[in-house]
């Protein structure tokens, strides 16, 4: 869209002074590069087994720590207890509060997969399940008719006033608008931009942060950005929840999105990072579950050609019982894989005679 464009469009948004052009500072584009390094590794593990852990995992933070955003007690254990249909101390609001946003992710996951385009409606859809139960009905699943004011869940310090009811329709009107215009900008930048757009109009009495939350997971997902099904953001978020208001009011004084643009990217990538450090991990730990794979690396160990103890191999898998590793030991030593010498408790172990002649073998073939 050309800048001439651009100017003449967003009238109420403009004229409440909420950014909302897109541009990529060298900060943000760090950012961005990063989130596209992690991809790959997420990407390569869709339906995998490793996908399923990863995805509960996601799941869990996501509902915790974007409540805990707004204030909610409950952490990644409780939250899992509730989920799995368990009974917790937790007060009655906060265990709402998380079974509400974990009917609300199933039902992001739904409009992910409708080819239909986002409409206004969704986003109250989305408000009236987080708030079902929780807030006057009245104001449930509607665009407030109350004035509301952003407020930091912690300290209850108010970070700004926002738009009256009547202006709520026609800046809503503006930002369906906008959506639809940079349906071609990069579509993390564009979540993150809805993000602050959608939380400086506060469409609703409550309820506000999570349902922008949720929009910005389903604009991921709704693009073919994948690996937000993967990344809870919301963790990174609530870590730096002081920052996260700050930059809300930055971006608001200085009329540009870029505070907020950097945050939330850094926010994503870092997030990104450790779910990928995690899977990798995963990864790690159920290969060595499999024997084989533990005998390779024992007879790794041994191939160095000096003697090695039981303790060496701990050290190589400590992740592995010791029980297990001593079995390992014992099935390669029976087949002649590996030589032992000395008592239980000095044992030392070197190259057995049949794992010498494998060795012996691959190396003529690899010289033929």
């Amino acid at each position: 869209m050309a800048d001439n464009d651009f100017m003449s469009k967003y009238l109420h948004l403009k004229r409440h002074k909420i950014p909302h052009e897109i541009v990529l500072t060298d900060t943000c584009v760090k950012w961005l590069m990063r989130i596209a390094e992690v991809k790959p590794f997420l990407d390569e593990y869709l339906g995998t087994p490793l996908e399923v852990q990863l995805l509960r995992r996601a799941k869990v933070r996501a509902i915790t720590y974007s409540n805990q955003i707004e204030g909610n007690h409950l952490g990644e254990g409780e939250v899992t207890a509730v989920l799995d249909g368990r009974k917790i101390k937790g007060s009655a609001k906060d265990v709402k509060e998380v079974q509400n946003y974990h009917t609300a992710l199933n039902y992001v996951e739904t409009l992910a997969f409708d080819k239909r385009p986002l409409r206004i409606p969704d986003f109250c859809d989305l408000q009236r399940l987080v708030t079902s139960g929780l807030i006057d009905k009245n104001q449930c699943g509607k665009v407030r008719t109350i004035p509301v004011s952003i407020v930091n869940a912690a300290s209850g310090e108010k970070i700004d006033d926002c738009p009256q009811p009547h202006a709520l329709a026609d800046l809503l009107d503006d930002l369906w608008q906008w959506l639809e215009d940079t349906n071609g900008s990069n579509p993390y930048a564009r979540a993150f931009a809805f993000h602050f757009i959608a939380v400086a109009i506060h469409p609703f009495a409550d309820g506000n942060g999570r349902s922008v939350r949720l929009m910005q997971h389903l604009l991921l997902l709704k693009q073919e950005a994948k690996i937000a099904r993967f990344v809870p953001s919301e963790t990174a978020i609530m870590r730096n929840r002081d920052r996260y208001y700050s930059v809300i009011r930055q971006a608001k004084a200085l009329g540009s999105l870029h505070p907020i643009l950097e945050f939330l990217a850094e926010c994503f990538a870092i997030s990104a990072e450790e779910i990928a450090k995690e899977g990798k991990a995963l990864l790690r730990n159920s290969a060595e579950k499999k024997p084989n794979i533990r005998h390779q690396k024992i007879l790794g160990i041994a191939r160095s050609g000096e003697p090695f103890s039981i303790q060496q191999v701990i050290a190589e898998m400590p992740d592995v019982p010791r029980r297990t590793l001593e079995r390992d030991l014992e099935t390669l030593t029976k087949s002649k894989a590996l030589r032992a010498t000395g008592s239980n408790k000095a044992r030392a172990y070197t190259l057995g005679t049949q794992a010498r002649a494998i060795s012996k073998a691959g190396k003529r073939k690899k010289s033929q």
